[in-house]
């Protein structure tokens, strides 16, 4: 069995060490149907309920970005007379193992290839949210979907594939690079649809140092961020679907960020933008 950890300090043993759990949140092993192994993260706040459920924030890579997430959501609706924010149920949906970011996995479920995307879409709009509705009532008229990277590809292919099925989008840094750009063909098919009565929500997020990079220094990864990118195609997906009149889109450069640094702050406006609002409008 393993036991605490115990730390000297100046001779004399401190008490031992315990892990440190995050109030109010639960770990839950989860099996697709095919086989495949996932880890669900669930925050279900402490407050009763609104009549119609909490709202619900999606976070795919759930291993990386949900504590982050959790502590931005916990902060603004800790303070909802000026944020506008009210509690909501935080879902990240990871992979068993310690790593951040499982590189194959995510590659499986975030990408369109073979249709990878569209059946991780529906297994977390199906047997994944259903887990969630069995420890909280939630609003599925009031979901938010959050992602970063491969996963802001994701959340682009959803509001195109599903406009739908979530309320709000939260693209950050996405891969419109990844294969030619072929998350365009998808985006005009979703543009010759009949107007929605409601246009979906879509915020796209991007750290100010993600298209530059020391030529000198290293070659490599300069032409790689080159290659990819990610400020101009940012910004003409944002343009594109604004001037559409179909989605109501918003688009924040984070200066001085990159690819990864970017994260806690597109992680803060991510809940601003999906959940401020809400406050006294949810509640019973």
């Amino acid at each position: 069995m393993l036991r605490p950890e115990r730390v000297v300090f100046e001779g004399h043993p401190a008490p031992a060490l315990r892990p440190v759990e995050l109030p109010h949140t639960r770990s839950l092993a989860f099996m697709s149907p095919g086989g495949a192994e996932y880890r669900l993260l669930a925050a279900i706040p402490p407050e009763p309920a609104p009549a119609g459920g909490f709202p619900v924030l999606v976070l795919v890579d759930g291993d990386a970005l949900f504590p982050t997430a959790l502590s931005a959501a916990r902060l603004q609706a800790g303070r909802p007379e000026v944020s506008g924010v009210s509690p909501a149920v935080i879902l990240g949906v990871g992979y068993p193992g310690a790593a951040p970011f499982d590189a194959e996995r995510r590659r499986q479920d975030l990408l369109p290839t073979d249709g990878g995307a569209d059946r991780f879409l529906d297994l977390i709009a199906g047997e994944m949210l259903t887990q969630v509705e069995r420890l909280a009532p939630i609003d599925r008229a009031c979901m938010s979907l959050v992602s970063h990277s491969f996963g802001g590809l994701f959340a682009l292919h959803t509001l195109f594939a599903r406009p739908g099925l979530f309320r709000s989008h939260v693209a950050g840094s996405p891969s419109i690079w990844w294969e030619e750009r072929a998350i365009l063909k998808t985006r005009e098919r979703f543009l010759r649809l009949p107007v929605a009565a409601s246009a979906p929500r879509l915020l796209i997020t991007v750290g100010g140092d993600e298209q530059n990079g020391d030529e000198q220094r290293d070659p490599q990864r300069a032409a790689r961020l080159h290659m990819a990118r990610m400020i101009g195609n940012a910004a003409e997906m944002a343009e594109v679907l604004a001037a559409s009149g179909r989605v109501d889109c918003e688009h924040v450069v984070f200066v001085g960020e990159n690819h990864i640094s970017v994260i806690p702050a597109m992680l803060s406006r991510a809940v601003a933008f999906a959940l401020g609002g809400t406050e006294g409008k949810l509640s019973p």
